[in-house]
């Protein structure tokens, strides 16, 4: 016989021995010589419940069981042995009557005898009323002894067995509403711990219907707030948050409460609200930065669309709408600096940038547009931008330096068709034709060949389901899959992005909760399941719509890309012609030594470019970003 099995038969010999008298008091040592000497969890279960054994564990007792490596579920056993159901209060005491104790009337008693029954009556009545006093007592301390080995979970961050304490803690319907509240706050906590941010998200926000005067309000609010850095939570039931008094809240937990619901209301392009909690943040607070960033936005907004040129009116209104959102950003980025936000930083400067190039002023964008960090996920924006700002101040060199940038290996998979079509422009009216050609042949190459594989994929996947399994799960089908360069301007666009990590962040947590069934025990994983499973399903398919949505757009824009094309291949082939035209006759005029000057005089210019006609990206080695603006492109006008 093994020593293993050796130390089984032992345990079985003590278990038996205990089943044999139910008057043995088993203890917590017994258990842990029992789990030692090898028997299962599931026979000392067994044994615990056969003898009727009950504890009283405290905080030290159940640490110890855990550091002797007894299993979860019977430390479960042992804790829930020793919180029985609360014992129902006795009767309430009589009301006068004039029968005495016994039932007979006292009509006929004299007054001394009526004192005397009155006497024993309100001895019974005290008697019942220390008897409901000292089963309330019991509660209490039954009560916070449970919150109290739950709570030592949660600090010591086992947070599945928190989560199981405090749901059990709950299931038991305990009459003490700020006991179940806390309790409430601990399972939220817990779920927070585990990463389980929609459930977690889910139950902070019913927190906060106790109200702005309950004990659990600001832990709440916090845990909601910390959620939403995780998962895009804002169900429409949030604006029931507006009806809490929070004057009396810390100044630091205002700043964050107006901000929060001041978001809410942008989301909802309800912009009035919006402004009225966002202008409430303070300077100084967390989320100033931020919320003087969407108060920019709110103002472009209303500024509305580029009135025409003849609209005098309306663009001197236009123009000082948006010279005021040009406060809002520039306070924004003032704060952002201050407090290393580097998101909010460049969203506020490309912002800046963007306002001054809808007023024309080419110069100031520039110098916005330049102020957007390199290593910003804006940045590749802001470069494309400041391509365009230079082209129309006039500067077309450090324009086409630019493209010639943007042309590059680094930039290959970004969808910027318009870059080439500006190209072909310039190449154009410069009278660089076959340069004007080659910018077309790269559209036709890099951009139009994207329709067919587009039409393909969604024709293919017709479905939201269907997108959303082809592209965040890419589960294709028959190798139809979406081009690089059209995955890459849907993942930029910022919809897009908050729904995909909220989808993920959900497709996670059904998975970990999966993973922890045993942990958590059967009840509370159904719980759990239940309610992030719908939530997954609402966001696939909103997620899927928005697919739809941003693909279409791209086919739209394909289509009217094409059409372009078309006109600029007209616009170059009619340009080239009167070129040509021209050529022809001035060297009928000048003669046989004129066309042989004019001859060098064009091959002269074509070395401007190094290698063939025309070099897609002309600089080699390595370069720094912040030199990138600085580029200037070496084509010259040849035009006669």
């Amino acid at each position: 016989m093994t020593r293993r099995s050796h130390g089984k038969r032992l345990g079985l010999i003590l278990a038996l021995s205990l089943l044999a008298s139910n008057a043995f008091g088993i203890t917590p040592d017994n258990v842990i010589q029992m789990h030692k000497s090898g028997l299962p969890a599931e026979v000392i279960v067994q044994t615990l419940q056969s003898t009727g054994s009950t504890f009283n564990l405290s905080v030290s007792d159940v640490k110890k069981l855990r550091e002797a490596g007894v299993p979860a579920n019977v430390i479960d056993v042992m804790v829930s042995s020793g919180m029985p159901a609360p014992e129902p209060p006795p009767e309430p005491a009589p009301e006068p009557s004039p029968l005495d104790a016994t039932g007979a009337d006292m009509s006929g008693l004299t007054e001394a005898q009526k004192a005397e029954a009155e006497k024993i009556r309100a001895a019974a009545q005290a008697a019942a009323e220390a008897e409901r006093a000292r089963i309330a007592a019991a509660e209490r301390a039954r009560v916070q002894e449970e919150l109290k080995v739950a709570q030592e979970a949660l600090d010591e961050k086992d947070y599945a067995r928190a989560a199981q304490l405090y749901s059990a803690f709950l299931n038991r319907n305990y009459a003490d509403q700020e006991a179940n509240q806390k309790a409430q706050l601990g399972l939220a906590q817990s779920e927070y711990g585990l990463k389980f941010y929609g459930n977690a998200a889910e139950a902070f926000h019913e927190l906060l219907k106790a109200g702005s005067d309950s004990p659990v309000f600001v832990p709440a609010f916090e845990g909601l707030r910390q959620c939403t850095k995780k998962i895009a939570y804002h169900p429409a039931t949030l604006e029931s948050l507006t009806g809490n008094y929070i004057d009396s809240l810390p100044a630091e937990v205002k700043n964050s409460y107006n901000y929060f619901l001041g978001k809410f209301f942008f989301e909802y392009n309800r912009n009035t609200e919006a402004r009225l909690y966002l202008q409430a943040v303070q300077p100084g607070a967390e989320d100033y930065a931020e919320a003087q960033y969407i108060l920019g936005l709110i103002e472009v907004q209303e500024a509305g669309d580029l009135p025409s040129d003849d609209d005098t009116s309306g663009f001197a209104s236009f123009g000082r709408i948006l010279v005021g959102a040009t406060q809002y950003f520039q306070e924004a980025v003032n704060a952002a600096e201050a407090s290393d936000n580097l998101k909010v930083q460049s969203l506020a400067y490309l912002a800046l940038a963007r306002v001054a190039y809808s007023l024309g002023s080419f110069d100031a964008a520039i110098f916005y547009y330049r102020k957007v960090p390199t290593e910003s996920t804006s940045y590749v924006d802001a470069l494309h931008e400041s391509g365009w700002s230079y082209f129309l101040k006039g500067d077309v060199r450090r324009g086409m330096g630019i493209f010639h940038t943007l042309d590059g290996p680094d930039w290959h998979h970004y969808f910027l068709p318009d870059m080439y079509l500006l190209e072909a422009t310039v190449f154009m009216t410069t009278c660089h034709f076959e340069y004007a050609h080659d910018a077309i042949k790269r559209i036709e190459e890099r951009y139009l060949s994207l329709a067919g594989p587009l039409n393909a994929f969604l024709a293919e996947y017709n479905t939201p389901e269907d997108l959303y399994n082809a592209v965040v799960l890419k589960k294709t089908r028959k190798n139809i899959e979406l081009p690089k360069p059209l995955r890459m301007a849907m993942i930029s666009n910022s919809d897009f992005y908050d729904l995909y990590t909220t989808v993920t962040t959900y497709r996670r947590e059904i998975e970990s909760i999966q993973s922890k069934r045993d942990a958590l025990g059967h009840d509370l994983t159904e719980q759990l399941l239940g309610h992030v499973e719908n939530a997954h399903r609402e966001h696939v398919m909103a997620l899927g719509i928005k697919i739809a949505e941003i693909l279409q757009n791209l086919s739209d824009e394909l289509v009217q890309l094409e059409v372009q094309v078309t006109e600029i291949r007209i616009e170059i082939d009619e340009a080239q012609t009167d070129y040509l035209q021209k050529e022809t006759e001035d060297l009928y005029k000048k003669g046989e030594k004129q066309q042989q000057t004019s001859e060098v005089a064009a091959q002269e210019r074509a070395t401007v470019f190094v290698g063939d006609k025309y070099v897609t990206w002309p600089f080699e080695g390595e370069y720094w970003g912040d030199e990138i603006n600085n580029y200037r492109s070496d084509l010259k006008d040849v035009c006669k």
